[in-house]
C-alpha cells in the first residue's frame, strides 16, 4: 500500500480553508499536512510540512494569487500546485494558468478533485521518491 498523498492547502477565506480541509481529510489516501492563509511565512510552513502537492484556493484571480503562486514555485519548483478558482476560465489566462499544474472550479465534484490530486500526488512521489536500487545481473 502506498503512503498517503501529503496535501498543503492555502486559502484566503478561513471558512473555505476549514471546509476544504475537512472534505479532503475524509479521503483515506490523503493526509492534510498543513493549511494556511496566504501569509508571509508560507514558504517556511510548506518547507516544514513537506507536502506532495499544494491546493491554492483563490476567490478571485488577482495579483495576490499570482504572487503566492510565484513564491511557491520559487521555493520549490517541483511542487505541483492545483488551483481552485471562482469565475470564468478566461480570468486565469497568464501566470495562473501556465504556472499551476491544474485549474479547477470550486464547484468541481469531490471525485474529480480526488482524481486530479491522486494524479499529481503520484507523479510527485515517482519523481522525488526513494532511490531505486538495481541488482547487477550475472
Amino acid at each position: 500500500m502506498n503512503p498517503p498523498t501529503k496535501i498543503f492547502i492555502i486559502d484566503s477565506d478561513r471558512l473555505s480553508l476549514v471546509t476544504l480541509s475537512l472534505w479532503l481529510d475524509q479521503v483515506r489516501d490523503f493526509e492534510i499536512v498543513g493549511t494556511s492563509l496566504p501569509s508571509g511565512n508560507l514558504e517556511r510552513r510548506i518547507g516544514v510540512a513537506e507536502p506532495d502537492l499544494v491546493i491554492l484556493n483563490i476567490s478571485t484571480p488577482s495579483i495576490d494569487a499570482v504572487s503566492v503562486l510565484r513564491r511557491l514555485k520559487q521555493s520549490r519548483q517541483d511542487l505541483p500546485v492545483i488551483l481552485l478558482y471562482d469565475g470564468a476560465m478566461k480570468d486565469l489566462e497568464g501566470p495562473l494558468a501556465t504556472e499551476s499544474e491544474a485549474q479547477l472550479s470550486p464547484e468541481v465534484s469531490l471525485k474529480d478533485l480526488v482524481d486530479v490530486i491522486k494524479k499529481f500526488g503520484l507523479k510527485q512521489k515517482v519523481v522525488t521518491g526513494a532511490p531505486l536500487y538495481m541488482v547487477k545481473a550475472g
